[in-house]
Formats: structure tokens, sequence, C-alpha cells
């Protein structure tokens, strides 16, 4: 199979929100581990307390990490899409379209018997990146197969 790909976008701004959170939960955790060490509480906590609070954050924004892997590529083969636990690809000839429904974050791949797949590296958060990224990727899915990039006929079928 060609791996070659000729749109992939990933989401701008979860990434930066992300990253923060994922480093304001280990700070806070490591800030537990030290101030409940402190004073009197009528709890003895030990080392072993201590660095299982810090365990426990790394293992918070390790998993709030993994949203970083949302990705989307298209090209010849066809569309995949790459959440924080898989990856799921499909062929052009088990596309419908892609749309934007005016209620919903992002976009979503219309599949066949009205299945749908939402493309959650494109954020209506991201503002214009988020629109070019719309626009780059109806391109792609036109010159791959024409009868996808129009909303209005998939919205029809």
């Amino acid at each position: 199979m060609n791996d070659t790909w000729e749109f992939e976008h990933t989401p701008r701004r979860m990434r930066t929100t992300v990253i923060a959170l994922a480093v304001l939960i280990v700070v806070i955790h490591v800030v537990w581990a030290v101030i409940l060490v402190r004073g009197d509480t009528g709890v003895t906590i030990g080392v072993a307390d201590q660095l299982a609070f810090v365990v426990t954050g790394l293992i918070f924004a390790g998993v709030l990490l993994t949203l970083l892997r949302i990705r989307v590529r298209a090209g010849e083969q066809g569309v995949e899409l790459r959440g924080p636990l898989r990856t799921r690809g499909w062929g052009w000839e088990d596309i419908v379209g892609v749309t934007f429904p005016r209620s919903s974050y992002w976009p979503r791949l219309e599949l066949p018997a009205y299945e749908h797949a939402g493309i959650w590296a494109i954020q209506s958060v991201d503002g214009r990146q988020g629109v070019e990224a719309m626009s780059r990727l109806r391109e792609v899915i036109r010159a791959h197969k024409p009868s996808a990039a129009d909303p209005e006929t998939v919205a029809d079928r």
C-alpha cells in the first residue's frame, strides 16, 4: 500500500491545552505529595505515599496525553482517522462523504448505511486553521471521489 498522504492534520488548540493540563496535573500531585507531610494531620504519610501521589499524577497526565495522537490523513488510498487508542482507515469505495454539522465541534466522515466517524483532528475551536484544514480535506476528497466532496449531495443521501 502506498504510504504517502496528500493531507494530514492534527488539532492545534487541543494540543496546547492537553500539554498544559498534563503539566498542571503533575505539578498539583507533586505539591500534594510535599504538602501532605507538613504539619500534624493525624495521618501518617510516608515516602511510599508521597511517591504514590506523584505516580498517580503521572498516570493521569499520561492518559490525557494520549489525546495528542489524534490525526486525520487522506490520500490516494482513502482516509485514515487516528484517535487516542486506535487507528482506522477507509478506502474511497467505503466513503460516502464528509459533513460538518452546525451543532458539532468537529466534522464527520459519512459511511454507508448512515454510519459516520468523527474527525476529531479538525475542530471548530481551532478557528481559521480548522476552516483551512476542512477546505484542504475537501480538495483531497474531490480529487479522489468527487461525489463525496459536496456536503449537499452527501446530506441528501
